[in-house]
């Protein structure tokens, strides 16, 4: 259990400090790409969440993926519909 938590300290840092960086960047140079940024961010975290527990299958687990692929499908469509068909 040390070992998951000695691990997953170092990722939150590093999450937020990229996120900050990489939202301010795209917000001034590139709009169009904030939101699949922020989607990989989201698949990337919620991969840290659940690989430790090596149990992919629990109700926890399933409910966190399902939720991360609604998040980064809904941002998909708003992508299409805004910035490809608008």
């Amino acid at each position: 259990m040390t070992e998951i938590i000695k691990k997953r300290w170092i990722y939150i840092p590093i999450i937020i400090i990229s996120f900050v960086f990489g939202l301010v960047y795209l917000t001034k140079v590139a709009d169009y790409l904030t939101l699949p940024f922020l989607s990989v961010l989201l698949l990337i975290l919620t991969f840290l969440e659940v690989y430790p527990g090596k149990n992919y299958f629990s109700r926890k687990n399933i409910i966190k993926m399902l939720a991360a692929l609604l998040i980064v499908s809904l941002a998909a469509w708003y992508q299409i519909t805004v910035f490809i068909l608008g």
